[in-house]
């Protein structure tokens, strides 16, 4: 094989990959966290925990204030936050079911400082 005809090859072999198509789930909801040095955890910590659950690849967050609540979330045992999750379906062999969502939401629930997390829209998938 001439060495033009292996890099017109790896070419093609490039361009393939490049234009494959991913799939990834979106999702927002409601996080309500305890960050009291007491009992809760550090909001960072807490975000970091919820990055390495299985699928997740990224989590942003805002602050959420509620009438009458501290918007801050250094020591707070009520801190509310907008959370947006997406999740690559990879690690899931049979792709991104409900009950894999379900699994999900129940394990952020159970992280420490979790105090509750609900969803506020529906899960989104989307290519790319």
């Amino acid at each position: 094989m001439k060495y033009s005809r292996l890099i017109e090859i790896i070419k093609e072999e490039l361009q393939l990959v490049l234009k494959e198509e991913s799939t990834q789930y979106n999702f927002e909801g409601l996080l309500q966290t305890d960050t009291t040095s007491g009992s809760g955890r550090p909001q960072k910590d807490i975000l970091s925990d919820i990055r390495s659950l299985p699928g997740v690849t990224i989590v942003s967050a805002k602050d959420y204030p509620l009438q009458g609540q501290e918007v801050f979330a250094f020591n707070n045992p009520n801190y509310y936050s907008i959370v947006k999750v997406k999740v690559d379906p990879h690690p899931y062999p049979s792709g991104f079911k409900n009950e894999d969502l379900q699994q999900l939401l129940k394990d952020i629930r159970s992280i420490k400082g979790v105090k509750n997390f609900k969803l506020n829209k529906p899960v989104e998938k989307t290519t790319v």
